[in-house]
Parts: C-alpha cells; sequence; structure tokens
C-alpha cells in the first residue's frame, strides 16, 4: 500500500503567501493534483480521504489540532507541513503527543515570516525543491523539546524556546497585518529600547546558573531564530542536547554593536554572553514576566521545565549533520 499523506497549509502563514505558494508548487507534481481539501466550510474527518492524501486548511489553531489528530487516528505516515515555524511546531506537537513520532514522518515547505527552522534544517531556498524533499526524502531523527509547565501544561518545541525580550518582539510580530522582510529587525529594535530586563532564576542539568536580571534566554534545538538571528550558531537538531544561550544585561550603547555579531553567529565570544549545553533546563521566571518566544509564536510565561527528547520526531529530506 502506497504512503498515506496528510499536508497541513497555514493560509495566514507569511502574511497569507502560505496558501498560494502550496497551490502553485502543487501544480508541478502530477500525484499531489487528486488530494481533497478538507476545511471547516466543507466539515469532514480525514479517515475517507487518508487513501488519496488530504489537505488540511489551518482557519484556527484549534481547528488545526482536531484535524491533525483526527488524521493520526486515520493512519497517515507522513505529514507535510507549508507555513512557518509555527505551524509546524503544532504539528511536531500534535505528532509528539499523540506518541508518533516515530511513525509519522514529518515535512515542511517553509512559508513563514521567520522560516528559522528551514536554515537548521539545510532546505533548500526553492519551495518546489522543499516539497520534493518533503515527499520523497529519507526520515532522520530530529530532537524534540518537552516543555512541562507547573500549572499542568505541556507542549514539544522544535527549534528555539526563549525568554526575556524576544517575547516582547513575537508579541509585537504576531500584531502585525503585514510582514516584511526587515519587521524582526524593526520590531527588535523597538522592543530593545524599551525593555527593562526582568528577573529570572535558571538551572542546567540540575546546577544552578543564572539569578539575576534577564535580557535574553535561549533554549535552542535549531541555530536561528527571529529571522536570521543565529542565537546558538553550533546547534544541531539531533544531537541530544540544547544549546543555551544567555545575556544578563547589555548595556543600550553596545546594542548596535551586539546585534550584527548575533546575526552572524559570533556574539558567543562576548563579555555579556554566557552559552552551555544541557539535557534538561528549568527556568523560573518572576511575575509579571513577558511571553516567552515558542518557536516563533508567543506562549504565557511561567516555571517551566525543558527536557530534550532525542530522537521523538522524524524529519523528511533534512540535512541535520
Amino acid at each position: 500500500m502506497s504512503e498515506r499523506l496528510a499536508v497541513l497549509v497555514n493560509p495566514r502563514a507569511g502574511g497569507g503567501r502560505a496558501r498560494s505558494l502550496w497551490e502553485r508548487v502543487r501544480k508541478q507534481l502530477p500525484r499531489l493534483a487528486a488530494l481533497d481539501r478538507i476545511d471547516r466550510r466543507r466539515p469532514a474527518r480525514p479517515a475517507r480521504h487518508v487513501e488519496r492524501g488530504g489537505v488540511i486548511l489551518e482557519e484556527r489553531p484549534q481547528d488545526a489540532e482536531d484535524l491533525l489528530v483526527a488524521a493520526l487516528e486515520a493512519g497517515i505516515d507522513r505529514l507535510i507541513v507549508v507555513g512557518g515555524d509555527g505551524s509546524f511546531s503544532l504539528a511536531a506537537d500534535v505528532v509528539a503527543v499523540a506518541g508518533a513520532g516515530r511513525r509519522v514522518t514529518l515535512g515542511l515547505v517553509p512559508a513563514g515570516t521567520g522560516s528559522d527552522l528551514a536554515r537548521s534544517l539545510r532546505l533548500p531556498k526553492d519551495p518546489s525543491a522543499c516539497l520534493v524533499r518533503a515527499l520523497d526524502g529519507p526520515p532522520r531523527p530530529l530532537d524534540a523539546l518537552e516543555l512541562a509547565f507547573d500549572d499542568g501544561r505541556r507542549r514539544f518545541a522544535v527549534n528555539v524556546l526563549s525568554a526575556g525580550v524576544s517575547g516582547l518582539v513575537v508579541q509585537r510580530i504576531d500584531a502585525l497585518t503585514a510582514r516584511g522582510r526587515s519587521a524582526y529587525l524593526a520590531e527588535s529594535l523597538k522592543a530593545l529600547a524599551r525593555y527593562e530586563p526582568a528577573h529570572c532564576r535558571i538551572e542546567a542539568d540540575g546546577e544552578p546558573w543564572h539569578d539575576g536580571p534577564l535580557l535574553i534566554f535561549a533554549v535552542a534545538n535549531g541555530t536561528a531564530f527571529g529571522r536570521g538571528m543565529r542565537i546558538a550558531p553550533r546547534a544541531e537538531l539531533d544531537d541530544g542536547l540544547a544549546d543555551l544561550v544567555l545575556a544578563a544585561r547589555v548595556p543600550g550603547w553596545e546594542l548596535p554593536f551586539l546585534l550584527p555579531r548575533l546575526y552572524a553567529g559570533r556574539h558567543l565570544g562576548s563579555r555579556h554572553v554566557l552559552s552551555r549545553r544541557a539535557r534538561t533546563v528549568r527556568i523560573e521566571p518572576e511575575a509579571g514576566f513577558p511571553d516567552f518566544d515558542l518557536d516563533g509564536d508567543p506562549w504565557p510565561a511561567g516555571p517551566v521545565t525543558v527536557t530534550v527528547c532525542p530522537g521523538a520526531l522524524r524529519v523528511a529530506g533534512a540535512l541535520t549533520s
């Protein structure tokens, strides 16, 4: 029996470009022409479409989550995401929570505002080439970050969880209707100008690592966030470890010099930056701490334990090593 396929298309990703990109690239592959479209205007569960393949259109995150769960129950083998880091993160979370990470192969056609995960996966820039890799590429292991919050929330992330000023940035990006290429840089500069580092305690592999004000902290599985900021240039997606990068305070006059080093991945040598690797991280932000940045989307902050789950997922066509 042929592989059972589903495609998740986020029509809002990249300011609305994802849907048109998908319609363009799918026409280049005749085997995708027969895929059915499922959306909330024509309610349907994916089971009847899985043999031919189902296209899942996301209108609201909860809609996409429900349809993904139904597609897993219907027995899909491969799930391709056409969207940004947040869309892929949602799909990976559903697959991991369902315990299907070693059965279902994930693929990515990047079409988001940031699309930083694609950099770590070393995917080609051509969307058609990405689609071919997502469809036919052999599965490779992909680590996941399991977030266990003290209030009972649980979430899996794939690329980067960050705390501090980055949370303000993704909040501002999330509120924009137009997200051009320079949006992340512009919003980062605005956030840095107004952000006052809040207090946070951090443990790495059970050892105290930081207790004080925090400008930015990243638990990185991938190398980049914020549309090309190489926050963890040495990170690998399949090494069983998270790269931790932290800056407590940076004088305002030094920020214009540090930002270019961040984009180039040369900031780890700065006297303001701490870094190490760990398998487990404990984050305890003070009350009123800004949202976390979870794979490019805002996520309510709170005390959380982050654990690296080696090879919890499989991704197609990635050059991760």
